[in-house]
């Protein structure tokens, strides 16, 4: 059997998951995909997973390199 990472889902699914997770669904198309899920172990674990890729993101967003850290960067990968 497939795990979730190796199967292939329509756009629209893709779509549902994208904006599940950014709660851009209406209230009624979110607990109707939410159903979904209940019944997809699958797509469950998808939906759940892209919803904590996101937070990790929104995380890294937030890390700022010490100053002078490109410049440093630059001089050991010889880039002007």
């Amino acid at each position: 059997m497939k795990n979730f990472i190796e199967k292939e889902y329509h756009p629209v699914i893709e779509d549902y998951i994208s904006d599940y997770v950014d709660e851009k669904l209406e209230l009624a198309e979110r607990d109707a995909f939410e159903e979904v899920l209940v019944q997809d172990d699958d797509l469950r674990e998808l939906a759940f997973s892209a919803k904590e890729g996101k937070k990790l993101l929104e995380g890294y967003a937030k890390i700022v390199a010490a100053a002078g850290f490109e410049k440093r960067l630059f001089a050991k990968l010889d880039i002007e």
